[in-house]
């Protein structure tokens, strides 16, 4: 009964206390080891750059008042002795599109106006259908934006929404607007642009006009309202 009793050799004892001095230690490194990775993970998250989130593009439709002036009519009125069935007008114009980031944005558009055409046209009407895009900065501080922007389109002259004449147009537009609501702002555009009538036409007066020359230039101002869709 003593020797079931008598107490285990040394030998056993020290193996035993070595094991639990190398898993003790063992875990102590785990531990510092997960602690290090996790401040150099946070301190990576630290030092990187916020990401923004994507920005959400959305629908436009713009709707506006238009008057334009002749500042070179070329060979639509090819003289100064006959009268030019091309002079300074209003009217409206529309457009759609679509703000694809924060600076950027397109409209395919309709503009319509009634011009001076001197009692050549009974009442003379030009046509546009036009395509821009523009650059825009939006001020962080306020509700306003500006923008410039390049397009081009066709345009059409004529008798009553009639053609007589048509050809290519290029145009550059500056402008601004100010956001009354997220949905809705109030703006205006200021636009040159360039019209090359290609088919030559008669008024009656025995003149062809839009034979030949460069181009006709417009200056033209527009208010416009734009209304911001999803």
């Amino acid at each position: 009964m003593a020797s079931v009793l008598a107490a285990p050799p040394r030998s056993l004892v020290s193996c035993v206390c070595v094991h639990l001095r190398t898993k003790r230690s063992s875990a102590t490194s785990l531990g510092a080891g997960l602690y290090f990775v996790a401040m150099v993970a946070g301190a990576q998250d630290m030092l990187s750059p916020s990401r923004e989130a994507p920005y959400r593009s959305h629908r436009l439709l713009v709707v506006g008042l238009a008057t334009s002036a002749i500042l070179h009519a070329d060979a639509v009125c090819p003289n100064d002795r006959t009268l030019c069935p091309l002079g300074g007008g209003g009217g409206i114009a529309v457009a759609v599109g679509r703000r694809t980031s924060a600076s950027r944005e397109w409209l395919l558009g309709y503009d319509l106006s009634v011009r001076n055409a001197r009692n050549l046209f009974a009442s003379a009407t030009l046509q546009q259908i036009r395509f821009e895009y523009r650059w825009v900065y939006a001020s962080p501080g306020s509700n306003a934006e500006g923008f410039v922007g390049v397009g081009g389109g066709v345009v059409a002259y004529g008798e009553r929404f009639g053609v007589t004449t048509l050809g290519p147009a290029v145009s550059v537009s500056v402008g601004g607007s100010y956001y009354l609501s997220p949905f809705v702002n109030l703006g205006f555009v200021g636009r040159l642009e360039a019209l090359r009538f290609l088919v030559p036409f008669d008024t009656g007066d025995g003149v062809r006009r839009s034979d030949g020359g460069v181009a006709t230039v417009l200056l033209g101002g527009y208010i416009t309202a734009t209304f911001r869709g999803p």
